[in-house]
């Protein structure tokens, strides 16, 4: 229940940073500086100055900072990739994440809670849409282009919207939203087949090959709970004190973090963090 308590105590090897996205960077550094490994919530900063002095704090202090986000450690990912040869050529990704969130009805009585706050680094983008990039940008990498469109309230922050990004022979469109109700789906599509993830992109628990004739089932059906994969990722990582898998997996929350500050910059929306 005390901070500083927290970052002494020597039986304690790693933190897991879950408070409100502004302090995820200031945290992440202080613990890192106490000489323990830090494990952080989606989204992993707010913008790519703060990724960078992160960064050169790892260096610094020879301590990792994960970037706690599910589906790049899930091995239904890893499915999903060895499958997309065989839907044939593809030519668009689709990804639907849109939840109600159960703070809007605040943001509609008139209070702005963390998650719609721009002085928490909050909104649509930061909360849903940092899942389907990060899985665009695992899996294609960084894309050419990219246009973010989305509703906002009155402070400038996004509730809703789309992403489309732009790929060499296709493009990637990712809807999400916190302000309405809607569906939970991803979908690759092939001009010989599609795959399709029926639930949350955020979880994939599921993968299917989808043709005209016949439907497959592909992913791994694993009822544990998603962080036991990222998890059992960041063991081996810092006991195996793997260097070279750990910046494999920061390349694509650089990329990542690009993406949304771009989305972010096209629509104006400003965190306290950017000033």
């Amino acid at each position: 229940s005390n901070w500083d308590t927290l970052l002494k105590d020597p039986g304690i090897d790693a933190i897991y940073v879950a408070s409100p996205n502004d302090l995820h960077f200031e945290q992440s550094v202080a613990i890192l500086r106490a000489g323990k490994h830090a494990i952080t919530e989606k989204p992993f900063v707010s913008n790519m100055h703060e990724f960078e002095a992160l960064m050169t704090v790892v260096k610094e202090t020879g301590k990792f900072c994960f970037d706690a986000i599910l589906p790049l450690h899930h091995p239904n990912l890893k499915v999903i990739k060895e499958a997309l040869p065989s839907i044939g050529r593809m030519k668009m990704m689709m990804s639907n994440m849109v939840q109600y969130s159960s703070r809007y009805k605040m943001v509609l009585n008139g209070q702005i809670p963390n998650i719609f706050s721009p002085e928490h680094s909050g909104g649509a983008l930061m909360d849903l849409g940092v899942y389907s990039t990060s899985i665009s940008v695992a899996l294609f990498g960084k894309p050419e282009s990219l246009t973010y469109a989305c509703n906002k309230l009155d402070n400038g922050i996004d509730t809703s919207g789309t992403m489309v990004l732009k790929y060499p022979g296709f493009i990637v469109s990712n809807t999400f939203g916190k302000d309405s109700f809607g569906i939970n789906n991803m979908t690759f599509c092939g001009e010989e087949a599609s795959l399709q993830i029926p639930l949350q992109p955020s979880r994939l628990l599921s993968v299917e090959r989808v043709t005209m004739q016949e439907r497959e089932e592909l992913g791994v059906k694993d009822l544990r709970d998603g962080m036991v994969y990222e998890l059992l990722d960041f063991a081996s990582i810092i006991n195996e004190n793997d260097w070279n898998t750990y910046q494999s997996f920061m390349n694509i929350t650089k990329d990542v973090i690009a993406c949304l500050d771009e989305a972010r910059r096209q629509n104006g929306i400003v965190f306290r963090t950017d000033r």
